[in-house]
């Protein structure tokens, strides 16, 4: 079975606010880093050399580059206009960083299982903080940035 990358990859955020916000994007790209741990010297003078034990790992972040998509307006675009899915986004941020991301891989046909990247146990979402984010547009007028999310163990 063949995944497809570009608009195949999409991200599902789900804030934790009382009134959860989710929001939907396309991932252009990612970065998941993590788990460093760092050496803690317990040498003493009766060493006969240099003794370390491994300390906590570092937490994991995942730097999102996203797209968003303009949701199109209702039958009365005065009542329910056209929004831009970042907008739902940046709100959930503000209100309440705490939530879910779920990061799938779509299937190039269409009777394939997307592909998941976050697998929490027999949930298939992540519980993360948003720790930073950055919206801009291009000439095109498609909005897009980058969010990092810290992933909760």
């Amino acid at each position: 079975m063949a995944f497809l990358l570009g608009n195949k990859l999409q991200g599902v955020f789900v804030s934790g606010a009382t009134s959860p916000v989710t929001t939907t994007f396309a991932i252009t790209g990612f970065s998941h880093n993590g788990g460093d741990r760092p050496e803690i010297d317990i040498t003493t003078g009766a060493s006969p050399r240099r003794e370390v034990l491994p300390g906590l790992a570092s937490p994991e972040e995942m730097t999102l580059s996203v797209k968003y998509e303009v949701q199109a307006a209702g039958t009365d675009p005065a009542v329910d206009p056209a929004v831009d899915v970042g907008v739902d986004l940046r709100a959930a941020l503000e209100e309440c960083a705490y939530g879910t991301l779920l990061i799938k891989l779509n299937a190039s046909s269409d009777c394939g299982s997307a592909r998941i990247y976050l697998n929490n146990g027999s949930d298939l979402t992540a519980n993360v903080d948003a720790v930073s984010w950055n919206f801009s547009t291009e000439l095109d007028g498609i909005m897009e940035g980058e969010v990092t999310f810290r992933v909760r163990h």
